[in-house]
């Protein structure tokens, strides 16, 4: 896994680019506005300092949340694979997720508040798990004011999660209202938003030109106009694009394999109907991101968002389902399949860049993960089911057994 993890998002690390080094920068001193916490907390940390923030703080502070945010993401699924009991097919599922494009755009991501929102919804929900709502409802809240993508990112695995727990046990009205606390933090955001000056984004700029480091190229259109334009507003910038964005057949292919993975792996691992409540709120959970279609360009980048969120919903029945028995074969050379097509394929990357490795060099660097997958499959449980029990008309009696199910 730490091999996969690292491999992977070499392939598309870098510094922070400009657009996301203005975002520390904006704070709560010009009102509240939308992702102003984090520059809040640098400008109150650096004045406590006497200092002023510099270019080379936000690489620190950048390069460790994502440190600390791939910290995560192994504690994720070391939890995950661990509830599954260690099973093979779960663990190649895994090893598809640390390879899937995801993780390669996380990394070219370094110096957003992305890695931030993940990190905190894992914090919620690991929270939620342990009964503890409000506080889970807390972090879910700072998730939104830290960028509120985190709306349609994080806040659906958590009523997801929210509803898995509830199920058998005796309603609450106090855990019933802590989900409406990151909503009501969110409304608020909107009606800050609506009712800013229309000075505030040359305010903004104002402030940002202080900084030398910071100047804009030539026509760019800095952070301050995403920050203070209203949804409605963005939304008519980018109307009659959703249609193209979410029917995109390149990141369709890119990321569905990833996905199928990983919900297959909760589907085969937990009593789940193909046609459900259950499999239509999973269904809804993961593609609520792509909603975001509608007021942003950054498609590759909103399309990964559906592969996390499958994490979540895995995560969520691993602590919260009643597994059953499982482990197919078919399901693991399937999983075998999408880790050497995630090492074949190539993400799209943001500013013109391109993945770091050519197609050669990717396959010799995945090529330890490729072995050590290959080797669980063979030697699986569920391999060894098959070559001993080959399929037949019979082939659901119990091994040793030769009564036909005519006989009986």
């Amino acid at each position: 896994m730490l091999w996969t993890l690292a491999v992977t998002s070499l392939r598309g690390a870098r510094l922070p680019n400009d657009f996301s080094k203005e975002h520390w920068f904006i704070d709560y001193r010009f009102g509240f506005v939308k992702r102003g916490l984090i520059g809040t907390v640098v400008w109150l940390t650096t004045a406590v300092a006497r200092a002023r923030p510099s270019e080379r703080l936000i690489q620190v502070l950048s390069v460790g949340m994502f440190l600390l945010f791939c910290a995560a993401l192994v504690w994720l699924c070391l939890r995950i694979v661990r509830r599954s009991g260690w099973a093979s097919g779960p663990a190649l599922a895994l090893l598809v997720f640390l390879s899937s494009p995801f993780v390669v755009m996380s990394a070219h991501l370094i110096g957003y508040y992305d890695n931030i929102v993940i990190v905190l919804t894992i914090v919620s929900l690991a929270l939620l798990f342990r009964d503890r709502i409000w506080a889970a409802a807390i972090v879910q809240t700072i998730s939104i004011l830290v960028h509120e993508n985190a709306l349609l990112i994080g806040f659906p695995p958590f009523i997801l999660a929210w509803r898995l727990q509830r199920i058998g046990r005796p309603a609450s009205r106090q855990s019933a209202l802590a989900p409406l606390v990151p909503l009501a933090a969110f409304a608020t955001l909107v009606l800050a938003q609506a009712a800013a000056p229309h000075s505030l984004e040359r305010s903004l700029n104002g402030y940002l030109s202080t900084y030398p480091f910071l100047a804009p190229a030539i026509g760019a259109v800095r952070v301050p106009h995403w920050i203070t334009i209203t949804f409605y507003d963005s939304y008519t910038l980018h109307q009659g694009h959703f249609q193209e964005r979410l029917m995109s057949q390149p990141l369709i292919t890119l990321v569905l394999p990833t996905v199928l993975a990983i919900l297959g792996s909760v589907f085969e691992a937990f009593p789940i109907g193909a046609i459900s409540v259950d499999s239509l709120l999973i269904l809804g959970t993961c593609l609520v991101p792509e909603a975001m279609h509608v007021m942003a360009w950054d498609t590759a980048r909103i399309w990964s968002y559906t592969i996390i969120d499958a994490m979540f919903v895995w995560w969520a029945y691993a602590e919260l389902g009643t597994a059953r028995e499982s482990g197919s074969q078919w399901m693991e050379f399937f999983c075998l399949i999408v880790l050497l097509v995630n090492a074949i394929a190539a993400t799209p990357l943001m500013d013109g860049l391109r993945d770091r490795f050519d197609v050669t060099t990717r396959l010799l660097l995945y090529a330890p993960a490729l072995a050590a997958a290959s080797s669980i499959a063979i030697s699986s449980p569920s391999a060894a089911r098959e070559r001993d029990c080959p399929r037949s008309a019979g082939s659901d009696l119990p091994r040793g057994s030769t009564t036909s199910p005519t006989q009986t």
